[in-house]
């Protein structure tokens, strides 16, 4: 509802050229439609393939260490078009929840690097960017000085709160300080000049829901001009709060003002896109929970969003398990989309595997620190279509 920096870390989420490492995507249907989609991906694939064989730097491994299982997902279309994107017909978009941008010697230690090489290695550069848990101002301009600095493309980036306050995080001192911003590319877009406006996500308190107390609970969207595709867009990046901070019971009231910040006061556009840290997971055991069916349009959703992992999945249960997102195999991190008039198409979506992002940090310097990801949430990507 409305109402100490350590290190530059670096976390574009973008997928390594990598023969090998995506498995197509399973499918869930039959029929002319399902045939189509497969053939597609099976391009993709391909494609994606014809790029690893001219990456000569290295490769990078399957899954992810010691978390066991398969990870699932399209590759990137059309990957031999390596480099910047001028397709009118999609953007290029990535999220993830960055964790304050860790390094190795941290209490709560990771290896930011990984995703800056994986995304330096990338078919694609990223258009835009959503980012969960960013520290503030300062850090934020540092990523996105490093972010142009290592991809050679020129970034902004808008922020929820630039100085927000303090949670006492268990992490100590380097996240403490935790909010969420959008990175978008210069040279593709310009800021349509609205100003950030923010929101807070809810969460219950003495028996019913209210704005969250936490700073990083407050969402940011950016009205854009896409200059090649002469198309207006809103992106925006939310983080809900988590169980203990009672952010489940309400997650219904959640994605109905998400949905809803989407196009008012005079945001909206022709393409809407939101990704987050819903802290939630979007199964139940067998069944979609509310707050996910309400969102989705491919599940007949009243707010009429398509996930990307569900548009890359078909809507297979065990694929969208396979990408999960957090480190305890939950799919808590999403990326949602929609335009004017109803549900975009969604390609090349992929979750970025801690392995991937070792292996492209290896294969760019001669030296990884394996034994840290780059952060707790893997980061999502696909190309949305107008």
């Amino acid at each position: 509802m409305r109402a100490k920096w350590v290190g530059i870390g670096v976390l574009v989420t973008v997928a390594v050229a990598a023969a090998g490492v995506i498995p197509a995507v399973a499918a869930g249907r039959s029929g002319d439609a399902d045939r189509g989609k497969q053939a597609e991906r099976r391009a993709e694939q391909s494609a994606f393939r014809d790029a690893a064989e001219q990456d000569k730097a290295g490769k990078a491994g399957h899954g992810d260490k010691g978390r066991g299982g398969k990870h699932k997902g399209d590759g990137p279309a059309e990957a031999s078009a390596r480099g910047v994107n001028d397709d009118p017909g999609f953007v290029q978009v990535f999220d993830n929840n960055v964790e304050n941008l860790p390094t190795a010697d941290l209490r709560c230690a990771g290896d930011w690097q990984d995703l800056v090489h994986f995304m330096k290695r990338a078919p694609l550069k990223p258009d835009l960017f959503v980012v969960q848990q960013i520290s503030g101002r300062k850090q934020l301009d540092d990523y996105v000085g490093k972010l142009s600095q290592v991809i050679g493309e020129k970034y902004a980036g808008v922020i929820a709160d630039g100085s927000p306050k303090a949670m006492n995080s268990p992490c100590g001192a380097p996240k403490d300080h935790q909010t969420n911003a959008v990175v978008y590319r210069k040279a593709r877009f310009t800021d349509l000049g609205l100003g950030k406006n923010t929101w807070i996500a809810q969460s219950r308190s003495s028996g019913k829901c209210a704005n969250s107390p936490q700073a990083r609970t407050q969402a940011v969207k950016v009205k854009l001009h896409d200059k090649i595709a002469n198309k207006d867009l809103t992106v925006a990046s939310v983080h809900w709060a988590t169980a203990s901070s009672g952010g489940p019971p309400c997650s219904v009231a959640n994605s109905a003002e998400t949905a809803k910040e989407m196009a008012q006061d005079g945001y909206g556009g022709n393409l809407m896109i939101f990704g987050g840290d819903m802290n939630f997971s979007d199964v139940d055991g067998a069944k979609f929970r509310p707050w996910y069916r309400d969102l989705n349009g491919d599940l007949g959703g009243k707010h009429g969003f398509r996930d990307a992992a569900f548009a890359g999945c078909d809507g297979n249960k065990a694929c969208l398990g396979d990408n999960w997102t957090n480190g305890a195999h939950r799919r808590i991190d999403f990326l949602f989309a929609r335009t004017a008039t109803g549900l975009p198409r969604v390609t090349g979506f992929h979750t970025i595997t801690f392995d991937e992002g070792d292996a492209a940090d290896q294969a760019d310097t001669g030296s990884d620190r394996g034994d840290r990801n780059y952060s707790d949430h893997r980061a999502v990507m696909a190309r949305i279509h107008y």
